[in-house]
């Protein structure tokens, strides 16, 4: 997997590809890309609403599903676990899987 780091501008390989493409698909409003509007996350709708343990099982639930979407390029992580904390500005999202045999976590922020 080949990506641009957006921090950076640089390229990036591997496991780093894989977590700038995580962050991007997380923070990326579905229907929000010209051209690709299936690409992103359905659980930034949620945000600015009442933060409760509901409302984290639902982020977890669209987080999961937006990995799953093959619009979005990450078929090949295959995530075992969500876990969605509220914090002070919206979400911190962690999801554990496996990408390429090997056991990895992907975080960022919602």
């Amino acid at each position: 997997m080949i990506g641009i780091d957006p921090k950076t501008g640089r390229t990036v390989t591997g496991l780093k590809a894989l977590a700038c493409r995580f962050e991007r698909i997380l923070t990326t409003q579905v229907s929000s890309r010209v051209k690709r509007r299936g690409v992103g996350n359905r659980a930034i709708a949620y945000l600015g609403k009442l933060q409760d343990p509901t409302t984290a099982m639902i982020v977890q639930n669209l987080t999961l599903e937006a990995l799953a979407s093959p619009v979005n390029g990450l078929q090949s992580f295959k995530a075992s676990q969500c876990r969605a904390v509220p914090t002070g500005k919206g979400f911190r999202v962690e999801v554990t899987g496996h990408w390429q045999g090997q056991p990895f976590t992907l975080k960022g922020g919602l």
